[in-house]
C-alpha cells in the first residue's frame, strides 16, 4: 500500500494558539513535538495493516517543522519551501490514499482553532466553482486530480465537519473542540493519538468506498484579499478579472494550473502587504 500524508499544525493535538505554531514563538518547540507525535500515531495506523510506502509532507509555515529524526523511519519526509504543490508536494498517481493530519478550518469559521485559508495576512476567502474552499477542499482536489481519495482528516471539530461535507464516507478524528479562535476543549494527547491511529487504520480499510474529490473544469477561482492594494497587484496577472475592491477571479481548464495561479497570486499579494 502507498499512502500520502499532508501535515499542518493548527489542528494538532493540544495546539490552540499562535504561540505554539510560529517559528519564533515561545511554545513552538513544544508544538513541534506535539506535531511529530500525531504524525507518528498516523504512521502506526498505516503500519497496522502491514508494510507500506509512506510519504509525509510538512505543510505548515516554513514547512520545516517536523524534525526528521523524530519521524518513524517507515516514512519519507518531504520538507522545506517553496514546493510546487506546497502542502501536497509528493502526491502522485499510484498512491492508494491521502491523509490530512493537524488540519484547520477555513477562514471565517466560527469556533475554528486558528481558522484561516492558506495565508491569514493575505486571504479573506477563496471560492472554487462556487464552493467556499478551505485548505481541506483545495488540497483534497489536488489528491483527486491524481486519482487519490482523501480518506482521513484529523484536527479540530470544525475541520472534521468541513471535510465530511465534501467527502462522503471519510473517516475523521476531532482532537479538540474550539470554544473560541484561540481556546478549545482538548483531548489528552495520549487519547488523541490512539484515536488517530485507530482512525487511520479504519479509513485505509474502507478506502475503496471513498471517491477522489475533484472540481469539474473549467476551474473558476475567486479570491478575496485582505486589502485592495493586494488586488491591485494581482490584477496585473494574465487572465485575472477584477471583481471589486478586494476580489479577483480567473478560470483555467486544468486544476493544477489553476492552483499554481492561485499560489502565484498569493505570493504577489503578500509582496505588497504592509
Amino acid at each position: 500500500m502507498k499512502v500520502f500524508m499532508s501535515v499542518d499544525m493548527e489542528g494538532i493535538s493540544g495546539i490552540v494558539h499562535q504561540s505554539q505554531t510560529g517559528a519564533d514563538a515561545a511554545e513552538y518547540e513544544k508544538g513541534r513535538s506535539l506535531m511529530a507525535a500525531d504524525v507518528n500515531a498516523a504512521i502506526e495506523g498505516i503500519l497496522a495493516l502491514g508494510e507500506a510506502e509512506i510519504a509525509v509532507s510538512d505543510g505548515h509555515g516554513s514547512m520545516m517543522n517536523l524534525r526528521p529524526e523524530e519521524i518513524n523511519e517507515a516514512a519519507v519526509l518531504v520538507r522545506g519551501s517553496p514546493k510546487p504543490l506546497t502542502q501536497m508536494e509528493g502526491i502522485g498517481r499510484g498512491f492508494d490514499a491521502a491523509l490530512f493530519i493537524g488540519y484547520h478550518a477555513k477562514r471565517g469559521t466560527r469556533r475554528g482553532i486558528l481558522d484561516h485559508t492558506i495565508s491569514g495576512r493575505v486571504i479573506d476567502g477563496i471560492t472554487i466553482n462556487g464552493l467556499e474552499a478551505g485548505e481541506t477542499a483545495i488540497n483534497a482536489a489536488i489528491a483527486g486530480y491524481h486519482g487519490v481519495p482523501l480518506v482521513f482528516v484529523s484536527g479540530d471539530l470544525a475541520v472534521t465537519r468541513e471535510a465530511e461535507a465534501i467527502v462522503p464516507h471519510i473517516v475523521t478524528v476531532a482532537v479538540k473542540e474550539a470554544v473560541s479562535r484561540t481556546a478549545a476543549r482538548c483531548l489528552s494527547p495520549r487519547k488523541a493519538r490512539e484515536l488517530i491511529k485507530r482512525g487511520v487504520t479504519e479509513a485505509l480499510r474502507k478506502r475503496r468506498a471513498v471517491e477522489p474529490f475533484t472540481f469539474e473544469p473549467p476551474i473558476e477561482i475567486g479570491v478575496k484579499y485582505v486589502d485592495s492594494l493586494m488586488a491591485d497587484a494581482v490584477e496585473f496577472m494574465p487572465l485575472v478579472e477584477r471583481i471589486d475592491g478586494r476580489t479577483v477571479a480567473f478560470a483555467l481548464d486544468d486544476y493544477l494550473k489553476a492552483f499554481r495561479a492561485l499560489r502565484a497570486s498569493i505570493y504577489i499579494a503578500g509582496a505588497v502587504s504592509g
